[in-house]
């Protein structure tokens, strides 16, 4: 996966952070990862099987102002499959932790996606 940036990483790994791939999350990836100028055989291996652990993302993941969009974009393709699994939520916390974000702050691009 090097040639993926530390944030299509995240994305992978959050995809599969409850052990499978939903087809709306495969979808989500797919797009974003042919947006950033991916390779179909790498976003094809990067939707059969997981390939990338998140916490080793989130130890490389420097997004600085950026925080807000990485957290809207993992949200969004979490989200996507109608269900947040208790990994994914967990997955959410961590990276928000991460990133320095309250709960409450969390909560409000939670809201913003859902209108």
């Amino acid at each position: 996966m090097s040639n993926l940036s530390p944030i299509q990483e995240l994305l992978v790994a959050a995809a599969w952070a409850d052990g499978q791939l939903a087809e709306k999350e495969a979808v989500f990836l797919r797009r974003v990862l042919a947006n950033g100028c991916v390779s179909v055989s790498q976003i094809e291996a990067c939707l059969s099987a997981p390939t990338v652990e998140f916490g080793d993302v989130l130890g490389r993941l420097s997004v600085g102002a950026a925080g807000e969009d990485v957290m809207r974009e993992v949200l969004s393709m979490l989200q996507s499959d109608g269900a947040l699994h208790s990994k994914e939520q967990d997955l959410i916390s961590r990276l928000a932790q991460h990133l320095e974000f309250t709960p409450e702050k969390v909560e409000k691009i939670r809201r913003e996606l859902s209108n």
